[in-house]
C-alpha cells in the first residue's frame, strides 16, 4: 500500500511539473526596438509586464508630425516589429468602408438615403429596404453575421476552438445570396446594434455600383490618394503580406490569418502598418482624407457614444474620442490609434470583438 501511494505521488508530481511547464504563459514584450526611440520608450513604459503582446507597432500624430516605432518580435523566428510591419486590422476596415460611403456621396454617385436594393439590384429580401446610412451605422436591424448553412456555423464554432479562419469560403456571392435569407429586426431598426454583415453588404454594394471589386474600390478611392501603399485586403492566402506579423496563442501556437472576400468590407483579410494608419489618422484629423466626413457623429448609440459612417464618437470627461478598433482570432490585432485635435481626441480603441 505504501509503495502504491508513493508511486501515485511521484506520478502526480511529474504530471504537475509537466503541466506547469506546458501551461500557457502571458506573452512578454520583446526587447527589440525600431523607429522613434522616444516613442518606443513611452510605449514600453505604458505597457504592463507581461503585456500580453510579443510585439507592438505604435504611431503618434501630433501637430502634423507623424512618429512611429516598433517593439518586440513579429514572428516565431524573433524578427523585430518595425513601423512598416503589416498587422491584421480587423474591424477598423468598417471605418474605411464608412469613408467609402462618404466619398461616394460627395462624388454624387450615391445618396445616404439610397436603399441597398437601389444600389445593388441583385440583392433580395427585406435587407433591400435598408438605407446605405443605416448599413454604415449598424442601424439596419441586420444580424451580426449571416453564414446560412449549419455547416458554415459549425466551421465558425470549430475555428473558435482551433484558431482557424471562420470566414473561409465566404465570398461576395455568399453575402449577396444571404440577403435572401436574413430578416431585419423591426425592433432594432434605427438603433445601433453592431453587425459584420451590414458593413459587408454596404461595401459590396458600393463596389458593384462602381463596377469594381471591393478591394479595388478601396484602393482607388482611399488608399492610393492617401499614399497607404502598405495597406491591402487579402481575399486569398496567396495575397497575405510576406513580412507580416504572425498571430499566435499565449503558448505560442500559430493561428490562421483571416482571408476571404465576403466579409472583407467588415475586416476579413485587411492588413496595414503603423505608418499607413498614421497617414489615415492625420488626413482624417485634417479633414483632407477622402470621405473624412464619415467620422462626423450622426446617430446616438447611448448616453456617451454616437456613430457616423463606421466611426464611433465617445465622450471621456472633457474630450471626445473618435475611434474604431479591430480584432481577429489571434494576435496581431489593432488595439489603439489615437490623435488629438484641440480638446478632442480622434482615434481608435478596443471595444467590441472585431469582424
Amino acid at each position: 500500500m505504501r509503495r502504491t501511494t508513493v508511486t501515485a505521488l511521484v506520478v502526480a508530481l511529474i504530471a504537475g511539473l509537466v503541466g506547469v511547464a506546458l501551461m500557457p504563459r502571458a506573452p512578454r514584450l520583446g526587447t527589440q526596438t525600431s523607429g522613434d526611440r522616444d516613442l518606443a520608450a513611452a510605449a514600453r513604459s505604458a505597457a504592463p509586464d507581461p503585456s500580453g503582446h510579443r510585439g507592438l507597432a505604435v504611431a503618434l500624430v501630433e501637430n502634423g508630425r507623424i512618429r512611429t516605432a516598433g517593439l518586440g518580435d513579429r514572428d516565431p523566428a524573433g524578427r523585430p516589429v518595425e513601423p512598416g510591419t503589416p498587422f491584421e486590422i480587423g474591424s477598423v476596415t468598417k471605418a474605411l468602408t464608412g469613408m467609402l460611403l462618404a466619398d461616394q456621396v460627395a462624388a454624387g454617385v450615391v445618396h445616404p438615403d439610397d436603399t441597398l436594393g437601389a444600389t445593388w439590384p441583385t440583392t433580395t429580401g427585406p435587407a433591400r429596404d435598408a438605407t446605405l446610412a443605416d448599413l454604415a451605422s449598424h442601424r439596419a436591424g441586420l444580424p451580426r453575421v449571416a453564414l446560412g448553412s449549419p455547416l458554415a456555423w459549425a466551421r465558425v464554432l470549430w475555428s473558435n476552438v482551433s484558431g482557424g479562419n471562420p470566414y473561409a469560403g465566404q465570398d461576395v456571392d455568399t453575402i449577396r445570396s444571404a440577403t435572401e435569407r436574413v430578416s431585419t429586426d423591426d425592433d432594432e431598426r434605427g438603433e445601433v446594434h453592431y453587425s459584420n454583415f451590414g458593413p459587408s453588404v454596404l461595401g459590396h454594394a458600393l463596389a458593384a455600383k462602381a463596377g469594381l471589386a471591393y478591394p479595388e474600390l478601396l484602393h482607388d478611392r482611399l488608399l492610393r490618394p492617401l499614399g497607404m501603399t502598405a495597406t491591402s485586403v487579402a481575399t486569398r492566402d496567396d495575397d497575405l503580406p510576406v513580412e507580416r506579423a504572425h498571430g499566435s496563442r499565449a503558448a505560442g501556437r500559430p493561428l490562421d490569418p483571416w482571408t476571404g472576400a465576403g466579409y472583407a468590407p467588415a475586416g476579413t483579410g485587411a492588413w496595414s502598418t503603423a505608418e499607413d494608419l498614421a497617414r489615415l489618422a492625420a488626413a482624417t484629423l485634417a479633414g483632407t482624407a477622402p470621405g473624412a466626413d464619415a467620422a462626423t457623429a450622426r446617430f446616438r448609440e447611448d448616453g456617451d457614444t454616437r456613430i457616423g459612417y463606421g466611426w464611433f464618437t465617445t465622450r471621456h470627461g472633457d474630450r471626445e474620442v473618435v475611434w474604431h478598433n479591430g480584432a481577429t482570432s489571434g494576435e496581431p490585432v489593432l488595439r489603439r490609434l489615437r490623435t488629438r485635435h484641440r480638446q478632442s481626441g480622434r482615434g481608435a480603441r478596443q471595444h467590441r470583438q472585431g469582424c
